[in-house]
């Protein structure tokens, strides 16, 4: 598939059938994935998959909004997530080595932007588009509700972030499209691309 149109098909899809995706084709969109660029090449970026159906309609029932009565039953639901996170330790650790000391980023509160949360946005797109590419569809969300307990659940370690969650099936026949893509128009090239100065 051509690059552009890999980038053109990638969409949010929030109705999925049950079938999983190959384990195998998952760990190569992983692999893909964790070769995305991180500062200092600190490789602070995790992937944990979420496959085994307990734990998938375990993990559906923590995140989702317990006041939202518009939200899709979760047999609609992905039957597959990868929840991607960050470790601010490793880009500590890393930035700390004599190479990178100079920069005096030895310390979290001392980067104004902090690149393992953007290192991880880049892994995740990275894995979607690897995801598209072999016919799986993806949808990126975060985790608004239930965070502490997902985490007791998986065992997440506390030094981890999570930045975001993929879900990764295949679209129901009966999809709708939804979300704010559906509503709302995409701003013009013209208004996105300034060129020397603004």
């Amino acid at each position: 598939m051509d690059f552009a149109d890999i980038i053109r098909r990638r969409r949010s899809v929030r109705a999925y059938s049950g079938r999983l995706p190959d384990p195998a084709v998952v760990d190569q969109l992983v692999d893909t994935a964790r070769r995305a660029p991180t500062a200092g090449y600190s490789q602070g970026i995790d992937f944990l998959v979420v496959d085994n159906a307990a734990l998938v309609a375990n993990f559906w029932s923590l995140v989702s909004d317990p006041d939202d009565a518009d939200e899709r039953p979760h047999t609609d639901n992905p039957p597959m997530v990868v929840i991607v996170l960050s470790d601010p330790d490793r880009y500590i650790a890393r930035y700390s080595d004599p190479d990178k000391i100079d920069f005096g980023l030895d310390n979290e509160e001392a980067w104004p932007v902090k690149f393992w949360d953007v290192d991880a946005g880049m892994a995740a797109m990275q894995l979607q588009l690897a995801a598209v590419n072999e016919g799986i569809d993806t949808w990126f969300f975060g985790v608004a509700h239930g965070e502490d307990e997902l985490r007791q659940l998986l065992s997440i370690p506390d030094t981890r972030k999570v930045i975001g969650v993929i879900a990764l099936g295949y679209r129901a026949d009966d999809e709708i499209r939804v979300g704010s893509a559906t509503t709302r128009a995409r701003r013009p090239l013209s208004e996105q691309l300034h060129r020397n100065r603004w």
